[in-house]
């Protein structure tokens, strides 16, 4: 079964997916290399990416949800926001890997098939954090929101951000870890403070490019939301019965914008 395929995304960067879709990338200066996630653990991962890059490496992952962190027992030197250690050992063990492949891919993969589950610490993500791979930097740009230790992660030379599952076509705000989406919105216009510094977004699921507009279409969904003033249509999401706040039709908002969010009716304003 070949569980990865690749795509050079910038001069720097490799993108490689993973058997479930998930994207993760490797990024390569002068010195060293970062790879950016470790998808599902479905497959060899580590014995993949040696394959394509002989620098030593660190692993910066964006959050601890499965399809990010379930590879990480593969590498030594794994970077995490502090506010994910629980979340990344509580959903990121090999039930939710399995579950999740067989919801995503059809089939039936074994334990066999998958990294074991991470039994070592993780290294604390800080916020601004930055990794000097020799002629590139790599800086962690925190966006609670999805999770509270969710970071993206700016690629400064390039001027490429990743995203990932921060901002982008169907925020997911609806689980326990999940801010409320006045809270997310604030963090979002802080985000926004700092636009000038990428011209590239890339996303971790679906495409790997998106306008970067998606800031202010996410932002705007959020506005709606808060005024109660957006579609609340039926979404499913691993047989969970969602809603989600833009209709879409094909994946896509049925009215051409920018940016959803699948979140909680109980959890939209700030704790006051």
């Amino acid at each position: 079964m070949e569980f990865f395929t690749t795509e050079k995304v910038s001069p720097s960067t490799t993108k490689i997916v993973d058997i479930t879709g998930v994207a993760v990338f490797l990024v390569e200066g002068r010195e060293r290399a970062a790879l950016i996630d470790t998808a599902t653990g479905a497959g060899d991962l580590r014995s993949f990416v040696e394959g394509l890059t002989s620098k030593p490496l660190d692993v910066i992952l964006t959050h601890g949800h499965c399809d990010h962190a379930g590879g990480a027992a593969g590498f030594e030197r794994v970077w995490l926001h502090k506010a994910d250690w629980e979340l990344a050992c509580s959903r990121g063990g090999m039930e939710h890997k399995m579950d999740y492949a067989r919801y995503i891919t059809g089939k039936e993969l074994t334990a066999q098939d998958f990294a074991p589950d991470r039994a070592g610490d993780y290294l604390p993500l800080e916020p601004g954090q930055r990794f000097d791979l020799g002629g590139l930097t790599l800086e962690a740009v925190h966006l609670p929101g999805h999770t509270q230790g969710m970071t993206c992660v700016l690629n400064v030379e390039e001027r490429t951000i990743l995203f990932g599952d921060g901002c982008n076509p169907s925020v997911f705000l609806w689980e326990e870890e999940s801010s409320s989406v006045e809270d997310y919105r604030a963090e979002l216009l802080r985000l926004k403070e700092q636009e000038h510094r990428w011209d590239t977004v890339w996303l971790s699921h679906g495409p790997t490019q998106i306008d970067k507009a998606i800031l202010d279409g996410v932002i705007g969904v959020c506005d709606e939301i808060i005024a109660g003033t957006n579609d609340w249509q039926p979404f499913d999401f691993m047989g969970r019965p969602l809603r989600i706040a833009k209709r879409v039709e094909n994946y896509v908002r049925a009215d051409g914008g920018l940016g959803n969010i699948v979140y909680n009716p109980e959890n939209i304003f700030a704790s006051r």
